[in-house]
């Protein structure tokens, strides 16, 4: 890069200059272009060497295009382009202006040219746009001619009717009065009629059918002339509505509403008006309203000043560039957003507009008027959209649980979590999915559930469902509520998904605490006597015989108070894991407390020997087992039961008579010598 040379000029540039080869290398540039690049420092920059000869264009083919412009024209304006940042390579939106630089024979030594970032410029602009295209709308949408003047009779806007029938386009006529377009006579009657209005300070109607450029045909037309007022009182122009008297009938009800509707409109709008005279450098005028919203005095409308003086330093190049655009032709129309500074110090957003209206023989802009809009409650808006979309994007972020926005029918239009791990599929995946296809059935059944509810009660509040997961099997509850919507507006829900696993676990441990032996996990008495109920009811039905043994270990309590309950906690666990062996899964092995046990047989034979000796055999299995030597912390232990056997099939028995015939024959095994079982007698 070139060093030695020095600019003041170019260096205090404030948007990005720079000094190129014709190869696109990078010869020198301003502190304002090492700013918009990401340099802190012109060192950094020249120590970056992929830098000094990058691309920057992320099309590639407008380096190119701008190659071309420069070998043909000598020059490039306003060429507007879509860059990286050439060290964070970050996107940005440029406005280049270039030229060539030749030597005495005409050779090309270098390009030299400025860059601006406009990538706010453009959001800004299509904002502006579709704001213009709103009140564009609402003025097409009115049947009949319409036309806006302030009180000096300049035309501030219209519809397509009324240019339709001066064979322009609506912006050829703003900031035009009647004497451009009819007779002076017949503008001099115009000019009457609107100062009718505004001295009677209410709506005129009158009819007229004079052949002029406007009617053409001379056809008779009802005019409605309406002088329009600021926020405070002051007439500030006339808004006129022009429609053929034969379709009175028809349209009466309809002008009126549109006409309230422009008037509203208008109103709301609180324009200020601007005259600027090209051929004076202080040749910019503001008109009341345009005063007042600065804070001046009414009589400041009079004092000619220079264009741009009110502008904040940080906007006036925008503004300027824009300006530059249409009086150069490159735009139909001057429009730019500034911050203007209101005489108590503040800064207030202002959002100017006009065109030229009067040229010289030669071409040259003469004359441009328009209008000023404060913008400062709208900017304001942005801003405190902008916080709450910062907001709302840390709460989302911050949020543990599954947020999701559905359709009415299902379809996935949303998916927030911060641990995909949660989801059945990646948010990419589930996007305009129907949760049939992305759910397990039951979890499916129950998001329908919910989102039905919520669409008939407004909210949905409690439903459970589960999913397996790559973490295992986890629990949500579900939360639907119904989205606000506008009117033809695609119905939405949301609903947030809490992870409840921790609390379902926690429900289950209480739910086996109640129904369970805390020291073996068998079932307690509360349990057994649901089961012996259902074995009972189903011995009834299928007319087969069940059998309950009552199990007591014998001398238990020596070895408990000999070797400590520590000792026989783990015999009692041991007992529990061979009585639960001895039997099948149908069974039930139970624990009533202490060292009492009941093992609950179902589906035996329905003839009574053959029950009897499938008891008797599981019984002696259960004896067997229980006889055997315990290894308990590294010594041996012995033990063995006594067990009473009781059967029942066919009659309802309460189950506690059950329990008290094997715990009766439990008793004279007992009285047998121990270690033995018998059967109930009555």
């Amino acid at each position: 890069m070139q060093t030695q040379e020095t600019s003041s000029l170019f260096e205090l540039l404030p948007i990005g200059a720079y000094r190129s080869s014709v190869e696109g290398r990078l010869l020198k540039v301003n502190a304002a272009f090492l700013r918009l690049n990401g340099f802190s420092s012109t060192s950094e920059f020249e120590a970056d060497e992929h830098s000094l000869a990058r691309n920057p264009y992320i099309q590639p083919q407008r380096r190119e295009k701008f190659a071309e412009h420069m070998r043909s024209q000598g020059q490039v304006t306003d060429f507007v382009s879509e860059m990286v940042r050439l060290k964070t390579g970050t996107t940005m939106w440029v406005r280049e202006h270039a030229h060539v630089i030749q030597d005495e024979a005409g050779n090309i030594l270098f390009y030299e040219g400025t860059i601006e970032d406009i990538t706010q410029e453009r959001a800004s602009h299509a904002a502006l746009l579709k704001s213009e295209a709103l009140l564009r709308n609402l003025l097409e949408t009115i049947p009949f001619q319409v036309w806006l003047k302030d009180i000096d009779g300049v035309y501030l806007a219209c519809n397509q009717n009324f240019s339709n029938t001066l064979g322009v386009e609506p912006d050829a006529i703003v900031g035009t009065r009647d004497g451009h377009w009819v007779e002076n006579s017949v503008a001099e009657v115009f000019t009457m009629s609107d100062r009718l209005a505004i001295q009677a300070g209410k709506a005129v109607i009158f009819e007229e059918n004079a052949l002029t450029r406007i009617n053409p045909h001379g056809d008779l037309f009802e005019v409605t002339k309406t002088p329009m007022r600021d926020i405070d009182g002051n007439t500030i122009g006339v808004l006129g509505v022009s429609r053929n008297i034969q379709e009175r009938k028809v349209a009466e009800a309809l002008l009126r509403d549109t006409t309230e509707q422009l008037e509203l409109a208008i109103m709301g709008a609180d324009l200020g008006r601007w005259d600027h005279d090209l051929t004076s450098e202080r040749g910019y005028y503001l008109d009341e309203r345009s005063c007042e919203m600065l804070g001046r005095s009414a009589h400041e409308s009079e004092v000619a000043r220079a264009w741009g003086h009110l502008v904040h330093p940080d906007d006036l190049t925008a503004a300027m560039q824009a300006m530059r655009a249409h009086l150069t032709g490159a735009s139909t129309a001057y429009q730019a957003e500034y911050r203007a500074q209101h005489t108590d110090g503040r800064w207030i957003w202002l959002s100017s507009r006009g065109k030229v209206v009067q040229l010289s023989q030669d071409g040259t802009p003469q004359r441009m008027v328009g209008t000023l809009m404060d913008i400062s409650g709208r900017k304001h808006a942005e801003l405190q959209l902008q916080a709450t979309q910062a907001e709302l994007a840390a709460t989302l972020k911050a949020l543990p649980d599954l947020l999701f926005e559905f359709s009415a029918a299902g379809h996935y239009r949303a998916v927030h979590s911060q641990n995909i791990d949660m989801l059945v599929r990646p948010p990419e995946v589930l996007m305009n999915r129907l949760v049939e296809e992305m759910m397990p059935k039951d979890a499916a059944d129950t998001c329908m559930a919910a989102l039905r509810e919520a669409q008939v009660k407004g909210r949905s509040h409690g439903q459970e469902y589960s999913l397996e997961l790559p973490a295992g099997k986890l629990w949500f509850e579900l939360s639907v509520v119904r989205k606000p919507t506008v009117p033809g507006e695609e119905e939405r829900f949301i609903a947030i998904a809490r992870d409840i696993s921790e609390r379902k676990g926690a429900e289950e441990v209480i739910r086996h605490l109640a129904f369970h032996d805390a020291l073996t996990g068998l079932p307690n008495r509360r349990l057994l006597t649901d089961r012996l109920q259902q074995a009972i009811g189903s011995s009834q039905r299928k007319g087969e015989h069940g059998a309950l043994m009552f199990l007591d270990l014998d001398q238990f309590k020596h070895l408990n108070d000999t070797f400590g309950h520590d000792i026989g906690d783990l015999l009692l666990q041991e007992v529990a894991r061979r009585l639960q062996q001895s039997v099948r899964s149908v069974d039930t092995v139970a624990r009533l407390g202490g060292d009492e046990f009941v093992v609950l047989i179902q589906d035996l034979n329905a003839e009574l020997d053959e029950a009897r000796m499938h008891a008797s055999t599981v019984g002696h299995k259960i004896l067997a087992s229980l006889n055997d030597p315990y290894l308990l912390n590294g010594q041996h232990h012995a033990t063995t039961p006594s067990i009473g056997i009781t059967l029942f099939r066919g009659d309802y028995v309460d189950p506690n008579e059950l329990l008290k015939q094997a715990d009766t024959a439990m008793y004279e095994a007992k009285a047998s010598g121990r270690n033995t079982l018998c059967f109930y007698h009555p």
